[in-house]
């Protein structure tokens, strides 16, 4: 059950689309309880879809959702258990297998026909007839939160009465299909009874794979980003003013935010591989700005010493960078030396800093062990092997340093591209 405030929004489906600020207040309400389920508080940023778009996307049959990024990877999907726990599938386990072609989270749209688009294609087919239409897969995780999000706005979810979705997730290197069951069996499985609500995941998808009941569900290739970004530039500041920043730089708060600048437009090429832009700002310590920001330093960190890998990569003024989402330019695990040795010329490991401003911005992930090493910033002494690292110890976050320069699976290196922004808006309206 939602909060009551989202009751009339809710209602309003039914008849003339939502405006922009009332799908705000919708998705707010909406995942106001399902955190208060998950004890997590979760911020919906605005929604980036103006009034005039909102209405195109109803007319051609499709919704917005919003996927926070609390629940966005299937690292963090058992989360759902809690959530919707009668969906009850294997594809919620914590050691599941069942990755995403790379987590997206923030708003997104999605087709809302209670039968999957686009059947009876193969994998190819399907992969380039959605190509062609400017649209892409929705992940596993998007694909719960639209279901869920049209039971809660419809009484059904997706796929609850024949078909199955491709998705953009997969097993053992496989595209996996889902679906819901309804109230009524499956088509072609008439001696099957369903359980309402439960969610199926094929695992055994093969490629050739086609039928009428076999379709795909999609999202824009182009998520609107900038609302995402905004989002994060504004919860990063806001951190940063409650640990006392303006203070300890001797400025208001005001001036404080006012000298920091705004996230600029992705570079192209960052595509990919930067999706995280953040305000870094590098005029305290870093020893000092983790004592301010409540992240405890081990023993090891301040025992040795350490020192930038590239200290002319290093500045010394507020900016904003653009960083690697946990497992986006390193899919897997590797140590920090060959991470550095991979690096491409418009590439940098990360300092200290930057880790904390990783977690300021999503702290969720330290909580779900998806842990960073600051691969540009190594030990110097008694030996340059060990690399600052931000983890979990003893319920908070810490900073610590490797042991060893091995890949450890719960690490990724953190790495921003060159390209930063220290520009200050100079009016009012360069800073929106």
């Amino acid at each position: 059950m939602i909060a009551p405030t989202a009751a009339p929004a809710v209602r309003a489906v039914a008849g003339e689309p939502l405006s922009a600020d009332q799908q705000t207040r919708l998705h707010r309400a909406i995942w106001a309880e399902r955190g208060r389920r998950l004890d997590v508080s979760i911020t919906v940023s605005p929604c980036p879809y103006d009034d005039a778009r909102l209405v195109e996307l109803r007319r051609a049959g499709r919704a917005v959702g919003f996927l926070p990024h609390e629940l966005s990877s299937h690292l963090t999907r058992d989360r759902f258990r809690t959530v919707f726990p009668e969906m009850d599938s294997y594809a919620e386990s914590p050691a599941n297998g069942f990755v995403n072609t790379a987590d997206i989270w923030g708003w997104f749209d999605y087709e809302t026909a209670r039968d999957a688009p686009w059947p009876d294609l193969d994998e190819p087919a399907t992969l380039a007839t959605v190509a062609a239409a400017g649209r892409t897969m929705l992940t596993l995780d998007q694909y719960i939160v639209a279901s869920q999000d049209q039971h809660l706005l419809t009484g059904h979810h997706l796929d609850d009465r024949r078909s199955w979705s491709r998705l953009a997730t997969s097993y053992d290197g496989r595209t996996i299909a889902a679906r819901f069951d309804g109230d009524q069996p499956e088509e072609g499985r008439e001696d099957e009874p369903p359980t309402p609500g439960s969610l199926l995941v094929a695992y055994d998808l093969a490629p050739s794979d086609s039928g009428r009941m076999l379709g795909v569900r999609t999202r824009s290739a182009t998520p609107p980003l900038e609302s995402l970004w905004d989002d994060l530039w504004t919860r990063t500041t806001g951190a940063y003013v409650r640990a006392g920043y303006p203070a300890r730089l001797g400025t208001s708060p005001a001036d404080y935010l006012a000298g920091l600048p705004r996230i600029p437009r992705q570079p192209s090429t960052y595509a990919g591989r930067f999706a995280v832009p953040l305000v870094v700002d590098p005029r305290i310590p870093w020893q000092e700005q983790a004592r301010l920001l409540g992240v405890r330093l081990s023993s090891q960190s301040q025992r040795f010493s350490f020192a930038a890998v590239e200290p002319a990569a290093c500045p010394d003024v507020p900016y904003v960078g653009w960083f690697n989402a946990w497992h986006a330019r390193f899919p897997g695990p590797i140590s920090s030396i060959d991470a550095r040795a991979e690096l491409a010329d418009d590439e940098c490991g990360a300092t200290p800093i930057e880790l904390l401003a990783m977690n300021v911005a999503l702290p969720d992930l330290v909580r779900t062990s998806r842990f960073f090493e600051a691969v540009g910033f190594v030990m110097t002494t008694p030996t340059p092997v060990r690399c600052l690292c931000l983890y979990r110890w003893r319920g908070a976050p810490e900073l610590g340093a490797n042991q060893h320069p091995i890949p450890y699976s719960m690490f990724r290196p953190l790495v921003r591209g060159r390209a930063i922004t220290t520009t200050i808006p100079a009016t009012i309206e360069e800073r929106r």
